[in-house]
């Protein structure tokens, strides 16, 4: 202990720097003050765990109640921003929900890999149909990055998928991914609009009920298949149960389109072949009702959400306006935080993103957006995990550029308990964030999915209140 406590008397309070690399240590004073906190810090943890426990009945959880009980804000935020202009467009979505047992409701949850295996989205949806009404789980690619629990698919090994961000594949010389930012083909990208028609390739794509669900994922009276861009015919076959409910030929050289096909009843598996010397592009699969809510959760691994620009306008209008969304999130900024220096930085992240806010509200001007910002990110310093320098820089540009756009802004930061929250997330009991300090554990998920889900419903209510 002695030689331990000399060593914190000498060792320089930056550290030593080698390479790349430091070495820390801590001081005598870190280390004191640390053992002085760890009793609060159980506290704080006990605490959070009775805020968090759905045993207890809670009106309104919002920053307010979590800045008492984790007492680590100074200052009060609140977690859900809104201009004159945003409200109009969110007021406009909460009348569609009023419509919506004669009429379907689109939500599309864009996000980065905080959302992947419909983690958040799947609690909303569901909270959200249970209210409204609505089947099924919306749109999803033949070939996930991340399996969703919602969705249980099947499909040949010829079956390839090209991303429109991240590291493209090099032979795909156009731009039109779709909506969902990807496309997947069964047969080879051609090199020329010129095909061999003595090779015939053969893709098929089966759908099962869901096992692990929420029940009304598990049931849906509708499917959906948006391709385009075959340079020559394709056969398609589409079975229920066994049996052959729609087959066709997909024309060369078709623009984009719908194969759509209805159900008297939710089949327990659905089959979908293709035959052909050349594959369509498939831009994604839904699954859904024929009235109610639709909810799409659509995670872009790695993204920053600076990618709608990049993608073909044509393609992304025809798509949106057939699936005509009335509301949609953008959960973005987890990616960026550990790549941006300084606030100028920040600030030049927060513009850019509000051009493709523009450029989302252009292709979609009947759509409220909400802007979710990113939640607590740690770093470790010395022994501690504490909150990344540039996060609440990169959280206030993506305000600013969400509110002055006319968009909502919730500010999941805030929600968590704001600065060095995560590492009480991380260690409450049970865990409801992972050991990367970045992510949610399933817990975690859900429940902060509620945390937004209350603040939806609540100013639904008011609207419906003030209406009244």
């Amino acid at each position: 202990m002695g030689i331990l406590f000399l060593i914190m008397s000498v060792f320089p309070e930056r550290g030593i720097q080698i390479g790349s690399s430091s070495i820390q240590f801590p001081s005598i004073n870190d280390f004191f003050i640390s053992q002085l906190q760890k009793d609060s810090l159980e506290n704080r943890e006990k605490d959070l765990f009775e805020l968090f426990d759905s045993t207890i009945v809670v009106s309104e959880i919002d920053s307010t109640i979590i800045q008492a009980k984790l007492d680590s804000l100074k200052k009060h935020r609140k977690s859900i921003q809104i201009t004159n202009k945003g409200k109009s467009a969110i007021h406009h979505f909460f009348a569609a929900l009023d419509n919506a047992k004669n009429k379907k409701v689109r939500i599309m949850h864009y996000g980065d890999s905080q959302i992947e295996a419909d983690r958040i989205t799947s609690y909303l949806r569901n909270e959200l149909q249970n209210r409204f009404g609505g089947y099924g789980v919306g749109l999803f690619p033949i070939i996930q990055v991340a399996p969703k629990m919602s969705v249980n698919t099947e499909y040949s090994e010829n079956w390839i998928r090209y991303a429109g961000f991240g590291k493209k594949d090099s032979t795909i010389t156009h731009n039109k991914y779709g909506v969902l930012m990807n496309f997947s083909r069964f047969a080879p990208v051609p090199s020329s609009n010129i095909v061999n028609d003595s090779i015939v390739y053969t893709g098929w794509l089966k759908v099962r009920k869901p096992k692990a669900s929420y029940g009304r994922t598990k049931s849906y009276t509708q499917l959906n298949i948006y391709l385009s861009n075959n340079y020559s015919s394709v056969n398609y076959n589409i079975l229920a149960d066994g049996e052959t409910i729609k087959s066709g030929i997909i024309d060369a050289n078709t623009p984009f389109q719908v194969l759509k096909t209805n159900f008297t009843q939710t089949p327990e598996e659905i089959t979908i072949t293709f035959t052909g010397n050349d594959s369509p592009d498939i831009y994604g699969v839904s699954l859904e009702g024929n009235t109610g809510i639709v909810m799409d959760n659509i995670p872009l691994r790695g993204s920053s959400g600076t990618i709608f620009t990049k993608q073909n306008a044509t393609l992304l209008s025809n798509m949106y306006t057939h699936l005509s969304p009335g509301l949609i999130l953008l959960e973005f900024g987890g990616n960026t935080v550990p790549y941006i220096e300084s606030k100028e930085k920040a600030d030049e992240y927060g513009r850019w993103f509000k051009s493709q806010i523009n450029f989302m509200k252009k292709l979609n001007p009947n759509a409220a957006i909400i802007v979710i910002g990113p939640g607590d990110m740690s770093i470790k310093e010395k022994t501690e995990y504490v909150t990344h320098p540039q996060l609440e820089n990169v959280r206030d540009a993506l305000k600013k550029a969400a509110l002055s756009s006319g968009c909502l802004f919730w500010d999941m930061y805030e929600v968590m308990g704001g600065r060095n929250s995560m590492p009480k997330w991380v260690n409450a009991e049970p865990s409801l964030a992972a050991s990367d300090y970045i992510h949610f554990s399933p817990k975690g998920a859900k429940k902060i999915a509620e945390e937004f889900n209350i603040k939806l419903f609540k100013l639904y209510d008011e609207y419906k209140k003030d209406k009244k």
